[in-house]
């Protein structure tokens, strides 16, 4: 005991805010018991993997803002995310990114002192990851003055986005080189990302550099030869390859967000619903993801009066299984009438339906359901509920990401596609989609059967290749929000901003900074501002990078 609160004493110094018994590991407690007597790289390692990856991938489902940006989520009760309300509101992101940066760099200057090259490297790669987050959401944010209080510097200025991607494409080149020197193994156990495997974080390492040259691709002038330095190298290229974790599930910290365990009502989790658009699109593609993402409606509407009331069980391909029954529509109905002829009512004779984009909330307006006595607002009968998948505290299946293996392929391909490297971008194309599909679990003959589709090949002129990789992967970047909403901004595709009732609203473009940075740190928050374009904080200025 009294060595774990040593311990936990010099980690909450290098910035960890905290000490639980909720480790991802379970075992982790035990292995804590014969840690050396000050904190070793590799418990550091496991903090900063799980508080990074967590931070990530509540962005993907918990928080309704960028999923709903990107017409994957739409929410059934309060409404305000469906069309980018909460956009208007400071952000407080930033303060999370640097709480974890705080143990990062923490972590670095402890393991420059034991001389752990490979451990220098690996933390650089999450400090590029989340100073990279920091400025593609909000625009100049400190990064050369940052974490350094103890060198009295309270106020850090704000950095020029400009030299910010400079800055970290060159410490992810100083994280390869440290990598590369590195002899000291990588612990198996707390290694929960790559279970030790050295190339595996330096495949990640290349992967995010081909990340952020995507991001600045058009605002490079030597974008290419970057890129086709960057497509050399390793890189995550098969199914099984991803910067993500998988949940324990014995704590509400270390569950699947959806779970039972960190989402205790079922009626708020069913505010969440999947998107029109996404539902749409999958279905018109005879997509075998829809089946493992979302369920069946309870009462789907037919135009079929001999089959009302009739029941029938749908059984997914996780083994869950639903129970559906169709209800007529009769137009004589009053409490159906009303809806039926109002563009509130607009999916019959299916069985999974999404919630329209940018529509209110409101009962009424859930595709034509009016039974609000029985299901009421929460409770929407005729809307796709997300799959029971989603209601575990861990599955195989769900896990918490940072990067997948196909968004690589996908960069790749939109790199290729532009002519800014060599290679195919079909090649590059159908690896990304394949990958996206095995990973949630599709067989590889429905892999093939899926490529096989005139709808999914890549056509032959350039535009139509941009747009159909864009939404390939629009589609795969399901709950990987922070990069679906960076991509949709950055690339203007698929070109789903005037869907549904979304036509009145303006996409954002950024998140406004913390009210805390004007109070606090006036003159960096003015700087920063005043690089906007027009020079206002709020959701719609434009930063350096989409100018």
């Amino acid at each position: 005991m009294k060595l774990r609160l040593k311990i936990c004493t010099l980690v909450a110094l290098a910035g960890l805010c905290s000490c639980s018994d909720d480790e991802l590991r379970t075992y982790d407690s035990l292995q804590q018991k014969n840690a050396v007597e000050s904190v070793n790289d590799p418990y550091l390692l496991a903090s900063i993997i799980k508080k990074t990856t967590l931070f990530y991938q509540k962005m993907g489902f918990d928080n309704r803002m960028l999923p709903g940006a990107v017409q994957h989520m739409e929410s059934n009760y309060q409404s305000g995310d469906n069309f980018y309300s909460n956009f208007k509101s400071p952000v407080t992101d930033m303060y999370t990114a640097m709480d974890i940066l705080k143990l990062i760099d923490g972590s670095i200057g402890l393991a420059e002192g034991r001389n752990s090259k490979t451990h220098q490297g690996i933390f650089k790669i999450f400090r590029v990851l989340l100073f990279s987050y920091m400025t593609d959401f909000y625009g100049d944010v400190y990064y050369s003055e940052a974490l350094k209080a103890r060198e009295g510097i309270l106020y850090p200025k704000y950095d020029k986005q400009q030299d910010i991607y400079n800055g970290l494409l060159a410490e992810l080149d100083e994280a390869n080189v440290l990598m590369d020197a590195g002899t000291e193994p990588i612990s198996e156990s707390y290694d929960l990302m790559f279970a030790g495997d050295r190339t595996k974080w330096r495949k990640f390492s290349n992967s995010l550099r081909l990340r952020l040259l995507m991001h600045v691709s058009a605002k490079m002038a030597d974008a290419g030869a970057k890129l086709s330095a960057v497509a050399g190298q390793l890189l995550l290229t098969e199914a099984a390859e991803n910067a993500s974790i998988e949940y324990v599930g014995t704590t509400a910290e270390n569950s699947w967000t959806g779970g039972p365990l960190s989402w205790g009502t079922i009626d708020n989790f069913d505010t969440r619903r999947p998107c029109k658009t996404l539902v749409d699109r999958l279905a018109s593609l005879s997509d075998p993801r829809m089946q493992v993402w979302f369920a069946p409606v309870e009462q789907p509407w037919t135009s079929d009066p001999a089959k009302n009331g009739v029941s029938f069980n749908t059984t997914d391909p996780n083994g869950y299984t639903y129970t559906s029954t169709w209800e007529y529509i009769n137009r004589k109905n009053a409490d159906i009438a009303q809806y039926a002829t109002k563009d509130v009512l607009l999916d019959s004779n299916k069985v999974y339906v999404g919630f329209v984009a940018g529509m209110l909330s409101d009962w009424k307006n859930g595709n034509g359901h009016y039974n609000v006595a029985a299901g009421g607002t929460v409770g929407n009968f005729k809307v796709s509920k997300f799959s029971k998948l989603f209601r575990e505290n861990k599955h195989p299946l769900l896990r918490a990401m940072i990067m997948n293996s196909d968004e690589v392929q996908f960069n790749l391909a939109e790199a290729a596609a532009k002519g800014l490297i060599t290679g195919s971008a079909d090649t590059y194309y159908r690896k990304g989609v394949a990958n996206s599909l095995l990973r949630w679990g599709v067989s590889q003959a429905e892999v093939d059967k899926y490529l096989a589709q005139a709808a999914v090949k890549l056509p032959a002129d350039k535009a139509g290749q941009l747009t159909k990789i864009a939404e390939q992967k629009w589609i795969a970047l399901f709950l990987v929000s922070s990069e679906g909403y960076l991509d949709l901004r950055r690339t203007r595709l698929p070109d789903i901003f005037a869907n549904g009732r979304l036509g009145g609203f303006q996409f954002p473009e950024r998140y406004r900074y913390p009210g805390n940075e004007l109070g606090q740190n006036k003159s960096a928050y003015d700087a920063g501002v005043g690089s906007l374009t027009p020079a206002v904080d709020d959701q719609f200025s434009k930063m350096w990078l989409i100018k």
